[in-house]
């Protein structure tokens, strides 16, 4: 999903988080999980190109060039880990304000990337090892990175 989708759905998530809170770290928070958990895209385009080029990362990222993606971030197990956390400091608000801000990305992901049904789960991807064949559906007969080659 693109930046600017993100942008318009953290938006009144982090309001209503700061409405409900009054809390400028849990308002940040919000907007972390909302919009900055995509910078797990930029780790995987380093690893796989050994460079940077930010253009070329969306290009790349837009069409599923990748051969292996680990989105490091995005990954369902991080909702339970924050309720433990929540747990251990007896701070409610936390597990409450992640779950919600971090299902204000991770769903409309899920609904927006054809992805797979288990995908954002970090544990499938590490069985699936860490294939982008296995984390999203490509058409019949169409290979992650099969646009790119067309084009080049």
């Amino acid at each position: 999903m693109k930046m600017e989708h993100h942008a318009l759905i953290t938006a009144p998530v982090a309001v209503g988080t700061y409405y409900f809170t009054s809390s400028w770290f849990y308002t940040i928070l919000s907007v972390f999980l909302g919009l900055l958990v995509d910078a797990d895209h930029v780790i995987d385009y380093i690893r796989e190109e050994k460079r940077f080029d930010f253009k070329d990362m969306f290009i790349k990222s837009y069409l599923g060039d990748f051969k292996k993606l680990y989105v490091v971030f995005h990954a369902y197990e991080y909702i339970p880990l924050a309720w433990l956390i929540s747990f251990l400091f007896n701070d409610w608000t936390f597990g409450i304000v992640f779950t919600i801000s971090y299902l204000s990305h991770m769903i409309p992901d899920q609904l927006a990337n054809n992805t797979k049904p288990f995908g954002y789960f970090f544990i499938y991807r590490w069985i699936k090892k860490f294939s982008m064949k296995e984390q999203f559906y490509f058409p019949e007969g169409v290979e992650p990175g099969y646009i790119r080659k067309r084009q080049g």
